[in-house]
């Protein structure tokens, strides 16, 4: 009963203090036992919904950790401020050179809706941390991951797809070129060891990221050579994060600005909103978690299989296939915990940097 007489500052106030705690935990269970970090290749849509910032968070949160290593990243979608917004989060966390690349599939999504002027949006904000303000202009996605690709280790590379699978399937059918003599179905099988994939409605249905390019959703999960672990629909719709970055004290953040102006306000929160008082539903977060911290989730084996020209999907429960969803293991609460303190704990990362920067003689 006393928490519902406190204010909007105090409770934003605990919340941080809470996942403050929950970081330290977590960083002090990072450091012991110390794994080789994960190699990861990150595909975002960075189109109308903003989980995809909270994601590029965790997953900057987890470098500094030394638990993964950003290979390269790419929009899936064109035509729009998706490739300067991932530029602009990779510079503020400290890795600008992290090369980024755009989908040049003729299906890919395209364009800029209202809800994407969010992103758009940043670049008057950070000026200066940005490549490309058209998608358009940037490097095409095929040719990053490729070369990323070639120069790992064999299934040395795990991808992580948080949006549209317009560039997996356009990775899939690249042929062989200067930087590899493989095609792509040949490249993806030699290194990569998973492809952790945000898609999919279970056990039968429609969802955003493999209805928007339906026949590449089709393409790639069909053809697909190593296991696809799908962290789809159901699993992150109730996984509430990012409230207490947006309530927090931190200054200067792309993934904040957009966090505070995208959230329903408090007072505006009912049982059937999508945005409840701890946040926003956190499919893309819950995915880059799932990429580098795997082991620690539940899974239930099958594959999703697309059934027609229009997005349509099917769970295939296999217990022998080599492919799964994610199951509850750990409680939603726990896992938001997690990502909350992650979000966070990138934020006292960058600004310890800026701050031994600033004292340094």
């Amino acid at each position: 009963m006393m928490i519902r007489t406190l204010s909007f500052a105090a409770l934003a106030a605990l919340a941080t203090a809470h996942c403050a705690a929950t970081c330290a935990a977590d960083v002090k269970a990072a450091a012991s036992p110390r794994r080789a970090p994960v190699r990861i290749l990150l595909d975002s849509d960075m189109y109308t919904d903003f989980d995809d910032m909270g994601a590029l968070a965790v997953l900057h949160a987890l470098a500094d950790l030394g638990e993964c290593e950003i290979l390269a990243m790419a929009s899936c979608t064109r035509d729009n401020g998706s490739v300067a917004a991932i530029e602009i989060c990779n510079a503020h966390f400290g890795r600008a050179g992290i090369p980024v690349g755009s989908s040049k599939i003729a299906s890919a999504v395209k364009g800029a809706p209202k809800a994407h002027m969010k992103f758009v949006e940043l670049q008057g904000r950070y000026p200066g941390m940005f490549r490309h303000a058209n998608s358009d202009d940037a490097p095409d996605a095929v040719e990053v991951y490729r070369r990323a690709l070639a120069g790992a280790p064999d299934k040395g590379v795990v991808i992580c797809s948080l949006g549209f699978l317009s560039n997996m399937r356009a990775l899939l059918e690249s042929p062989p070129d200067q930087v590899s003599p493989l095609n792509g179905r040949a490249l993806v099988a030699k290194k990569v060891s998973k492809w952790v994939a945000m898609a999919c409605f279970y056990p039968h249905g429609h969802e955003f990221n493999s209805d928007g390019d339906a026949e590449s959703s089709r393409i790639a999960l069909a053809g697909w050579p190593t296991p696809i672990v799908f962290v789809d629909f159901q699993y992150g719709r109730h996984l509430y994060t990012g409230r207490a970055l947006a309530e927090s004290d931190v200054e200067g953040s792309p993934v904040k600005d957009v966090f505070r102006s995208s959230l329903l306000p408090r007072e505006e929160v009912t049982p059937r909103t999508w945005d409840q008082l701890a946040g926003h539903p956190s499919w893309d977060e819950a995915a880059v978690l799932v990429a580098v911290r795997g082991k620690g989730f539940a899974v239930e084996r099958g594959f999703y299989e697309i059934t027609d020209g229009k997005g349509s999907c099917v769970w295939r429960y296999d217990p022998s296939s080599p492919s799964c969803r994610i199951v509850e293991r750990e409680t939603r609460q726990t896992v938001a915990e997690t990502i909350d303190s992650l979000m966070l704990a990138a934020e006292r990362s960058r600004a310890g940097r800026a701050t031994k920067r600033q004292s340094a003689p």
